[in-house]
């Protein structure tokens, strides 16, 4: 298929997302007939090599997709997105573990990178004890990763020593505790293991938050933390695309309180909407530049620079930024249209701000590690 191809699959499921939208907020989690229509399409493997059986999705054309899903609802774009993006995690394990993984069911892959476990050394693997936050999807999960690091070792890059845990879904003990105003449908529960013996072949090493590629696609050479950003950002370009595509809706039929003119007839409101669009349209391009821009250079051969990811990131975060205050206009445009529960915008305005609360898409953790390197200096953090 081409991105064409899988672009066009996914808007075919907007009637059934559409239909089933408002059991995502009670439920707390996708419905089971949906994800398994969207696995049936193969929406949940977009990254996993053709070794494998999978289609090895270049990273703009899965963007797209994502982006597509979100817009249709945000629970259901990010839920997409966290499990086909750890697909890619199949291009960092050997060939027979990766199809047990992804090719012994469903083998929808979801977790954390939050390295809050920790995995002691043992005959054969590791003993992992830990407790990760944000396990979106965790609920449709046939295995579950988490990050961990070994104590009094150092990593292949001198830093800590990360290493991935990959365990079954049924090892895992899940904490219900995701009751949240935005993206109530993804399930994001904490979750956690105790002392659990996870085999080597289970264990991906994590220095930098990149693992080794195993696979010789381009794609598993792709720094991993620039297309995990790039995902969250295509996923908050989604939801501003549809709150905006409601306002414009609604700005035909909305007049101004005690009579007066159509929303889509004032001054105000015109100028507000072209400035939305303009944050909107205008961050959506530069993303898009820059993650083709880093596609370009790996598939070369030649190295990625520390400025290459840090031009991505920038774009990433800034479209996130933008996504959010396109938003916010909207939502201050609809006024009382816009508060009620089961409106589009209502439920645009409340993913757009739990995804941004994302720790990759924060200005304020990323911009000085941007700036740095943009000087010519280190971020002076790992997870970059």
């Amino acid at each position: 298929m081409t991105g064409t191809d899988w672009l066009a699959s996914a808007r075919g499921f907007a009637p059934g997302i559409a239909a089933a939208r408002e059991r995502f907020d009670d439920d707390r989690r996708l419905p089971d007939d949906l994800v398994a229509t969207m696995h049936a399409a193969g929406l949940f493997h977009l990254w996993l090599p053709r070794a494998l059986g999978g289609p090895e999705v270049p990273p703009t054309e899965a963007l797209t997709v994502w982006e597509e899903l979100a817009r249709q609802d945000g629970s259901v774009g990010w839920c997409t997105t966290i499990a086909a993006g750890y697909s890619r995690l199949s291009g960092a394990l050997d060939e027979d573990t990766a199809r047990h993984v992804f090719r012994g069911g469903p083998g929808i892959l979801v977790g954390s990178l939050n390295p809050s476990g920790k995995a002691i050394p043992v005959s054969g693997g590791f003993r992992v004890t830990g407790r990760w936050t944000y396990g979106s999807f965790i609920g449709h999960a046939d295995w579950v990763l988490g990050n961990c690091v070994v104590p009094d070792s150092m990593g292949a890059d001198g830093g800590p020593d990360f290493r991935l845990c990959i365990v079954p879904r049924a090892s895992v003990a899940v904490i219900d505790l995701w009751n949240t105003t935005g993206l109530r449908g993804t399930g994001s529960n904490d979750y956690r293991v105790e002392d659990l013996f996870v085999p080597d072949a289970f264990m991906i090493p994590f220095p930098g938050f990149n693992p080794a590629p195993r696979q010789p696609g381009s794609l598993y050479a792709t720094p991993l933390p620039s297309t995990f950003v790039c995902g969250i950002a295509a996923n908050m370009l989604g939801i501003a695309r549809a709150a905006l595509d409601d306002l414009i809706h609604l700005a035909s039929t909305k007049v101004k309180a005690g009579a007066g003119p159509a929303l889509r007839d004032r001054v105000p409101a015109q100028m507000d909407l072209a400035r939305a669009e303009a944050l909107l349209r205008s961050a959506r391009a530069w993303l898009y530049q820059e993650v083709e821009a880093l596609w370009d250079v790996v598939r070369s051969g030649r190295p990625v620079t520390m400025e290459r990811r840090a031009l991505v990131r920038l774009a990433a975060v800034t479209a996130g930024q933008n996504a959010m205050e396109a938003v916010n206009l909207a939502h201050q445009l609809a006024g009382g249209a816009a508060i009620f529960r089961g409106g589009r915008l209502e439920r645009c305005f409340r993913d757009i701000h739990v995804a941004g609360q994302h720790v990759v898409m924060s200005p304020q953790i990323y911009m000085e590690a941007l700036g740095r390197v943009l000087f010519g200096l280190p971020p002076g953090m790992a997870r970059f």
